[in-house]
């Protein structure tokens, strides 16, 4: 049995230039920090010469190629598992589409346990384009890079994306009392709507390719993603809630599906109530809302009010390791490690 950890993520500034039809131009960068909530991916060999699936359907089939979950489909046939005699199950801490990159953390879990199988050493790099390329080349699905690198590396990290579309991840220079301040004052509540991501990066792309106030609202948002590391190292830690303000205004501006009235509300009443900024994490359209509360009361008062709107709170804190095997218990085979 083989069991590979990989975390979700938070994006802290900057999102939505990861895509290829702003980076290919203009150049991305961004903020984004893996959290500890995970995905677990398991791989179990079992005597019957059969593949099984476990993840929120159940499939048994004879062969990869009958696999229909487009994701393990192509993960399996580019690490040319074919044949049957395996189980892969997959476990999460937190739901699909409610944007903390599920789909990708998925994929970078399958793939790390998937090379574990197969006793092939990969880099953290090699691990992120592999899931790039599955997702954005092979099944044409529609978002960014942020998701599949921030779940292979871990940590805080400052992404660049190049024209060219290499991507250098560099960890962000915070202290750890920073970390611990941003820990406690950045709360994250689940607004109760999920949302199609590929529907609201569909959304945004046709923007970007239209309509030239989408492109001012991502050239902002990326020198937001520049002030967001400057304002996290240089501890003034709490100008980051008027940061997120700025924004959340901006990425309203992308689409009118970015946001809704339900969420809206929730923005003004928090506040209201103290909050000093906040923004939907991810595309957009629902999911978990990301509020900063510089004080104890603030964030007394906040809790207090989503808690009244049933919104429940997602407790954590960030994550360093990325995705990792926690155990292989394949026994007399050679010893598998992600390099650096």
């Amino acid at each position: 049995m083989i069991i590979a950890r990989t975390p979700l993520r938070i994006c802290l500034g900057g999102g939505g230039t990861d895509v290829k039809e702003y980076y290919s131009k203009h150049g991305g960068y961004l903020i984004s920090a893996a959290i500890n909530q995970y995905i677990y991916i398991v791989i179990h060999k079992h005597f019957e010469k059969n593949i099984r699936l476990c993840y929120s359907q159940r499939e048994i089939v004879q062969t990869s190629e009958e696999v229909r979950h487009p994701l393990v489909h192509e993960a399996m046939k580019m690490f040319n598992i074919k044949g049957g005699g395996i189980e892969i199950i997959s476990f999460a801490d937190i739901p699909s589409d409610t944007g903390l990159g599920t789909s990708s953390s998925f994929l970078v879990g399958l793939i790390t346990v998937l090379a574990a199988y197969k006793k092939i050493e990969l880099t953290r790099h090699e691990i992120a384009q592999m899931a790039v390329r599955i997702e954005r080349e092979i099944l044409k699905e529609a978002g960014g890079k942020q998701d599949q690198y921030i779940a292979s590396f871990g940590g805080i990290q400052c992404l660049m994306f190049e024209k060219n579309g290499r991507v250098i991840p560099t960890p962000l220079n915070i202290t750890n009392e920073n970390v611990k301040t941003l820990e406690k004052s950045a709360l994250i509540f689940y607004t109760n709507v999920r949302r199609n991501s590929p529907n609201v990066q569909t959304k945004l792309i046709e923007g970007i390719r239209k309509k030239q106030a989408t492109l001012s609202s991502l050239h902002y948002i990326k020198q937001l993603g520049f002030r967001t590391e400057e304002v996290l190292c240089n501890g003034n830690i709490h100008e980051y809630g008027d940061l997120l303000d700025e924004h959340w205004e901006a990425k309203k501006k992308l689409s009118d599906k970015i946001s809704n009235s339900k969420t809206n509300e929730l923005y003004e009443r928090a506040q209201k109530m103290g909050a000093t900024g906040g923004k939907l994490i991810g595309a957009g359209g629902g999911g978990y809302l990301l509020l900063y509360c510089s004080t104890e009361k603030a964030r007394a008062n906040v809790r207090s009010m989503m808690k009244k709107e049933s919104c429940e709170e997602m407790r954590y804190k960030f994550e360093f390791e990325g995705t990792k095997v926690l155990i292989d218990d394949t026994a007399d085979e050679k010893y598998y490690s992600i390099t650096k």
